[in-house]
């Protein structure tokens, strides 16, 4: 008896650390180009500057500078800093999966958004983030979403495929950009 009663308690304990497992266990879904700019209040090709880490709040941020080349949507000083949770100060490492890092000199495409703290942050982290690069061969600009290898879940056909934005034109994600822009706004006067 006393033995059916100890099985009984680990075969409800592993249900119930299965359970827990699997109630945290998380997919998100790819959020589509439109999707994106229409999230984003800021869209702007920009080149880093810098980045240094900074304590906030208990917190390490990594806060980095960029200089705007254009801005495709609202507004933004030409010089503006960006805020990602995460960072290295001293011998103290905060690392947060899905928020991109950036090099002096590498050139992007970011959605923007406020953050609640009054900084300014990347709509979806990775997903907002573009890496920009000229073809060696053909001197074409191209475009890259950060989350270009990673699978994401398609719910209706009921499994993973990648969904990401990868090495499209620069122009492309600009005239995608612009037209998901200007049609928000007819959306939004026919409301």
């Amino acid at each position: 008896m006393k033995h059916t009663h100890s099985c009984s308690l680990l075969v409800a304990s592993i249900l119930i650390f299965c359970t827990a497992v699997a109630l945290h266990a998380t997919t998100l879904a790819q959020l589509s180009l439109e999707q994106l700019t229409s999230a984003a209040t800021v869209i702007a090709r920009a080149r880093c500057t810098g980045s240094e880490s900074r304590w906030r709040d208990g917190e390490i941020w990594t806060v980095t500078s960029f200089r705007a080349e254009e801005i495709w949507k609202g507004n933004l000083p030409w010089e503006f800093e960006v805020w990602i949770l995460g960072g290295r100060s001293g011998s103290v490492t905060s690392y947060v999966p899905g928020t991109p890092h950036f090099q002096p000199g590498e050139e992007t495409v970011l959605f923007l958004e406020p953050a609640r703290s009054g900084t300014l942050s990347i709509t979806a982290w990775d997903e907002g983030t573009f890496r920009v690069r000229r073809d060696p061969l053909t001197d074409e600009v191209r475009v890259t979403q950060d989350t270009a290898s990673l699978p994401t879940f398609d719910s209706i056909a009921r499994r993973f495929r990648a969904s990401s934005i990868r090495d499209w034109p620069l122009e492309k994600l600009k005239t995608r950009v612009q037209a998901a822009t200007a049609g928000g706004a007819d959306q939004r006067r026919k409301e």
